[in-house]
């Protein structure tokens, strides 16, 4: 995953930075420099991303039943 895709799926998710980094436990300014590509995005960090985004994509499904 690179940064730019990081961004991507941040907004897919509609979270703000801060929002993205209490959910995987960093600071937003980590967040913010994973996105710029100054950090590496780790495997743990992209596979944590990718859970929230299915799991936002499951409980949309769960409200619409």
């Amino acid at each position: 995953m690179t940064g730019e895709e990081l961004r991507r799926t941040r907004l897919r998710l509609k979270m703000t930075q801060a929002q993205l980094g209490a959910e995987l436990d960093m600071h937003k300014n980590t967040v913010a420099r994973l996105e710029r590509g100054e950090l590496p995005i780790v495997r743990t960090t992209e596979l944590s991303v990718k859970y929230l985004l299915v799991m936002r994509k499951f409980e949309g499904r769960r409200k619409q039943k």
